[in-house]
């Protein structure tokens, strides 16, 4: 089959096109032709090796984790699925595996994708909608009438976490620059802050939680904009880690502030409900560009910039 490969860790140059062999699926997974893929972060991050104390160098990698494709074969202890099926979903392979025709992942990784959206849509919804419902719903527990900042509000898990957090009945001030106003208006948060034009530390309300997407403040810088007993929630989940103990410490000289992060879970439960509120039309997601496989490099390069409004897609297959 043909994929995008790396076969050593560097920028976006990196990418080989190439032909492997098509992935074999255990009893309890699912393979899947890949029509449409979304990037994240993570997938520019593991290109360049940040990972690879973590995940090694299995090499040649085939990256990517988004997916949206047709179920083309199941494993003995499949229930939920059927050859034919159109899915959604976020693989669960190391480095992932969605830059190639197919690509496997167990049960749990999937949901059916919901009617009322395209191919391309539903490739760009699973990581940072699950990003964002974990994170608001579970991490930090956001109730209805707490007020959060969005700070990258603009972004994949930005737009997503404005509609999450809406649904979740909060109060929302999003943070973006002056290009992003009339997109992030679409999303209608409470109020939104140009920081382009305006001091975000020099906010005249605080939050309940402030959720740090674009990862260029810490809580001591802005611990007077959080409630006592608030969250800072920061993405940066190997970076806030290795500095957690620190936050631990200053957590008794802040009046009960803390310092939150996550990693997204895989849970069957989750995407449904997410794939519920598409087809609700209660989540929608922004597609900022399309790229083709042999534009990866392209691709990648674009999406490291980081001033895409909402995702940025992969076409793999028609």
């Amino acid at each position: 089959m043909k994929a995008a490969v790396i076969k050593r860790f560097g920028n976006q140059d990196v990418f080989e096109m190439a032909d492997i062999a098509k992935p074999q699926i255990d009893n309890n997974q699912i393979l899947i032709k890949v029509f449409t893929h979304s990037i994240n972060p993570i997938d520019w991050k593991q290109r360049a090796g940040n990972h690879k104390f973590i995940l090694g160098s299995p090499f040649p990698v085939v990256l990517g984790y988004d997916v949206c494709g047709e179920v083309v074969e199941v494993g003995t202890d499949i229930k939920k699925f059927k050859p034919g099926d159109m899915v959604f979903g976020v693989l669960d392979n190391k480095y992932g595996g969605a830059l190639a025709e197919f690509a496997k992942g167990h049960e749990n990784c999937f949901a059916h994708k919901p009617e009322n959206i395209t191919i391309k849509q539903a490739s760009a919804f699973p990581m940072v909608s699950l990003t964002a419902l974990q994170a608001l719903r579970d991490t930090v527990k956001l109730k209805s009438g707490q007020t959060l900042i969005i700070n990258g509000a603009s972004g994949g898990v930005g737009h997503m976490a404005i509609q999450v957090a809406k649904l979740l009945r909060a109060r929302v001030i999003a943070v973006a620059s002056s290009k992003s106003r009339e997109f992030v208006s679409t999303f209608n948060p409470d109020r939104f802050i140009d920081y382009t034009k305006e001091d975000i530390l020099k906010l005249d309300e605080k939050a309940d939680v402030f959720m740090d997407i674009a990862g260029n403040y810490n809580l001591p810088k802005i611990k007077h904009l959080i409630k006592d007993n608030g969250n800072y929630l920061n993405l940066e989940y190997i970076k806030t880690i290795k500095t957690m103990p620190l936050y631990w410490f200053y957590k008794f000289f802040s009046k009960g502030k803390r310092v939150k992060t996550l990693l997204m879970k895989h849970n069957a439960s989750d995407l449904e409900l997410i794939a519920r509120w598409i087809s609700e039309d209660k989540l929608s997601v922004h597609i900022d560009k399309e790229f083709t496989l042999d534009e990866i490099s392209k691709a990648h390069e674009y999406a490291q910039i980081g001033h895409n409004k909402g995702k940025n897609i992969v076409v793999i297959s028609n």
